[in-house]
């Protein structure tokens, strides 16, 4: 049963540039569906270290948990020290969270206060339903 999953799930070497998939639970409706990493170490149980441009993933990986990429996005000496979960790897590097931001302001919208101007976004129906909000 080993061999067969060898043959078809060849052994990576360090160095070599992977890509995971991040589960759906894990991933915002903005984010990747895949984070790009490099194999940092191999245990010698044969799961793996990744690493991702913002730190070393918290957990090992097995084989048929990645697939090898072809391109080369990283090398292994670019990986920062630091140790994150998949889930904030794929937020951080998607630039969003679980979900959309919106503001719920009761208000016009009028002064940097409010959630929306601070973080120069527009409001929209999403955000409030009114009609005479000035920062739409």
């Amino acid at each position: 049963m080993a061999s067969l999953s060898n043959s078809r799930l060849p052994v990576v070497n360090i160095g070599t540039n992977v890509v995971v998939r991040v589960p759906d639970l894990d991933r915002g409706r903005l984010a990747s569906r895949n984070v790009p990493a490099v194999v940092v170490d191999v245990n010698t149980t044969g799961l793996y270290l990744l690493g991702t441009k913002k730190g070393l993933l918290q957990r090992l990986y097995a084989r048929n948990e990645f697939t090898t990429s072809e391109n080369n996005f990283i090398e292994a000496h670019d990986v920062p020290s630091s140790s994150l979960s998949l889930r904030s790897v794929s937020m951080i590097t998607s630039g969003s969270t679980q979900g959309f931001v919106s503001c719920h302001c009761k208000t016009y919208c009028i002064d940097n206060e409010y959630k929306c101007l601070s973080k120069n976004m527009k409001c929209n129906s999403k955000c409030h339903s009114n009609s005479t909000c000035k920062n739409k």
